[in-house]
């Protein structure tokens, strides 16, 4: 039970307010309906015989019932406990204790249709130790109310009582209606023992503003809760106070605002996500050379030359395919765990050589050491071969345990058939007792409720049943739009471990065991792997072209072949890579580019120190991150709130900011300065701050030579607040 104090007390677990509360029972020895002057009666009888034990009054209505003990104490009232419960027009329990229980029995014991009984027998002692907050504090009232002497009541109060009330005022009942119907009526009660003559025109605004939280109340009931759930709920748990209405407004205001925002962000986040997984699929499908090879034949293949496939050297079909590999490619199909990836055969190095340690140590003792694993990079970075790897490893320790590795995307496809064909039994039962349920590509499940839901559940089922649970994502649990809060709390529950973009040693690294036991030059090996730096799997496909084509076309690796062969994926790669010939930006100007991450204006800001500009970059990403990805050019500073043993820092204070970049920029000199991370500032400031410190940097590099770029994320700041920066700087919108 929780412990009462003289405030109101919510009830979140549904249960009847009754049973919380466990009344000791006693010897009922008298029983009466209730009526103005009944509770008065009983009181005053009780003094004279000095009786102790409890009067209890029952009052039930329609939509609402009441449940009020006074305890006796030779003959005296001592403490006082309500319980009160409304259904309509929402459901709301409550519990008082003290002189204000003792205030709202009274009233109840008045109305006609209570009931009251009077129990003897109860130890105080109980009461005493259950309920020690209940106890009554204003004696003198309460020996007021009880005192048959109604005329010394209608007397001028002493400046320690309050005003007397009259039974049966009208205005008295209105207030009494209000509270019953859920409404805090404080102030009215203030009011009405201080200056009753004001409280008729107090009860009028307080039904208009009644009127009103009941139509805000039935507006957020007509709202997607999906997402929002915690924001509603606090909302309408706000809207039993008429005397706030002005602020309970505003902050209506603002969560209709968010609420816009949020969704249209997430409308946003999930189409990425579907173009990511569709992109994902065809970055699996690149090292597929048919197409290349049947054009390349057609032009450069010399005459005579056998039609064989590049992987296995079986014979090709009349459309070029080779029906050997097309036959294995369809069994490994059946089977969504990939042999070929093991720990073994995985590149660590800096980036990812705590995602592997985690993995490792899952696939050696699963439901031992993190459960549940959530790896998160990147795509391309090796999320899928940890998975794999694990996989393998738990299947090769305990050939007969059970193992199911799905992406989230076919995870929900056969959910949705089981619940079709009235099977979802067996799809359950087909993975609880799984000793891993490995999920892919969870990203995938934002905005699908049955399968979040669904995921829920077996999360549980399959750690009960000692099993482990690995999840692979390219996004953090926060960013998944529209996952719900139950998911994403049982995975924060566990270990997440984020895998980074590999530096150079590790690309080549990872080629050279790709090409192990090919004849592939060192200088190709090191042309790819700079060409190609943020994502594995595109890397590794490029150099499967390039072996194949060479097999098939009987030539030797060199870069001239890489150059010719590799050039589409080049192109690609640098037409995501490298946005800055789009742009031209000019020294004495301040820009503001809008971008998901800080790549297309870390491009433009290493162009201008190519050009000769002195550059500072003060980043939100560790600054070996960005030195890995593109390289180091200018001077980067850690804008963090934390100290590092081997980058410089920077915290998020403005005033320190400003003087860092004063030191830097040189006075009539042409520099360059980035800052990411706009967010974070505003966050550990304000917004009007950060704008007063953007205004500053404007003003002063306006009269310079130099150039200002602040880069932003336009999800991460609210539409009035995006739409003022661009008010102030030149915008460029690259991503």
């Amino acid at each position: 039970m929780e412990k009462i104090k003289g405030k109101t007390v919510f009830d979140r677990r549904g249960f009847a307010l009754s049973t919380e509360l466990r009344i000791p029972e006693g010897i009922i020895v008298r029983t009466a309906r209730g009526g103005p002057d009944v509770l008065k009666g009983i009181l005053s009888s009780l003094k004279e015989y000095s009786f102790a034990g409890y009067i209890k009054v029952v009052l039930k209505k329609e939509n609402l019932s009441s449940t009020g003990y006074i305890v006796i104490d030779q003959g005296e009232p001592t403490m006082a406990i309500y319980q009160f419960e409304k259904k309509e027009p929402r459901e709301m329990r409550r519990i008082y204790a003290g002189d204000k229980a003792f205030r709202f029995v009274w009233e109840d014991s008045a109305d006609r249709i209570s009931l009251m009984e009077l129990h003897s027998r109860v130890p105080k002692e109980e009461f005493d130790r259950r309920f020690p907050d209940a106890r009554l504090k204003d004696l003198e009232e309460v020996r007021s109310r009880v005192s048959k002497a109604a005329a010394a009541r209608g007397g001028a109060p002493k400046p320690s009582e309050e005003p007397a009330v009259e039974e049966g005022d009208p205005l008295l009942s209105e207030i009494a209606k209000m509270r019953q119907d859920g409404y805090i009526v404080e102030e009215l009660e203030r009011l009405y023992r201080s200056d009753r003559s004001a409280v008729p025109d107090m009860i009028a605004r307080y039904r208009d503003s009644i009127e009103e939280l009941v139509s805000i109340g039935q507006a957020l009931d007509s709202l997607p809760r999906k997402g929002f759930e915690e924001e509603i709920d606090k909302l309408k748990s706000r809207l039993n106070d008429p005397a706030k209405l002005d602020s309970i407004k505003i902050d209506i205001a603002r969560f209709r605002e968010s609420a816009r925002e949020k969704l249209e962000h997430n409308i946003i986040e999930e189409r990425r996500i579907a173009e990511d997984i569709k992109k994902k699929k065809a970055e699996e499908k690149s090292g597929d050379l048919s197409e290349l090879i049947l054009q390349y034949r057609k032009v450069k293949a010399p005459e005579g030359k056998p039609e064989v496939c590049g992987k296995c050297g079986g014979a090709l079909d009349e459309s070029g395919e080779c029906q050997k590999c097309a036959s294995e490619a369809s069994e490994k199909k059946r089977n969504a765990i990939r042999e070929e990836f093991g720990f073994e055969n995985f590149v660590v190095g800096p980036g990812n050589k705590f995602a592997y340690a985690a993995a490792a140590a899952v696939a050696e003792a699963p439901d031992k050491a993190y459960n549940p694993l959530f790896l998160y990079g990147k795509s391309g970075l090796g999320k899928t071969h940890l998975l794999n790897a694990i996989a393998n490893r738990i299947l090769t320790d305990s050939p007969s345990s059970g193992v199911a590795l799905v992406s989230a995307e076919k995870f929900t496809e056969d959910l949705e058939r089981a619940v079709k064909n009235d099977k979802l039994h067996d799809f359950r039962d087909g993975l609880r007792r799984k000793k891993a349920l490995i999920i892919d590509d969870f990203q995938f499940l934002a905005g699908k409720e049955a399968s979040q839901g669904e995921l829920l559940y077996l999360f549980d089922e399959v750690r009960q049943n000692g099993g482990q649970i690995v999840i692979a994502s390219d996004r953090l649990p926060k960013d998944v739009p529209d996952l719900s809060e139950s998911l994403a709390a049982k995975i924060q529950g566990g270990l997440i471990a984020d895998i980074q973009v590999p530096d150079e040693p590790t690309r080549i690294a990872i080629l050279n065991k790709k090409a192990k036991g090919k004849d592939v030059p060192e200088d190709v090996i090191k042309f790819i792997a700079q060409k190609i730096p943020t994502n594995v799997r595109e890397m590794e496909a490029a150099l499967n072209r390039l072996i194949a084509f060479a097999t098939v076309m009987k030539v030797a690796i060199d870069l001239q072949l890489a150059n010719e062969v590799l050039a589409p994926t080049m192109a690609a790669t640098e037409e995501i890579h490298d946005a800055s010939p789009q742009v031209e930006i000019q020294a004495g100007h301040s820009y503001l580019v809008e971008e998901d991450r800080p790549s297309s204006s870390i491009l433009l800001y290493m162009k201008k120190i190519d050009e000769g500009f002195k550059g500072l970059h003060i980043s939100r990403l560790n600054p070996k991150q960005v030195k890995q990805e593109f390289g180091t050019k200018g001077e980067i500073i850690w804008l963090t709130d934390k100290d590092s043993k081997t980058e410089k820092t920077i915290a998020p204070s403005l005033e320190v900011i400003i003087h860092a970049v004063e030191e830097y920029m040189v006075p009539g000199g042409k520099g360059i300065l980035l800052i990411d991370g706009v967010q974070y500032l505003v966050s550990n400031t304000s917004f009007e701050g950060v704008l007063r410190f953007i205004r500053r940097l404007i003003d002063d590099f306006s009269e310079s030579g130099s150039i200002m770029m602040m880069s932003v994320s336009p999800g991460t700041l609210k539409a009035q607040e995006l739409s003022i920066l661009e008010r102030e700087l030149e915008t460029v919108k690259l991503d």
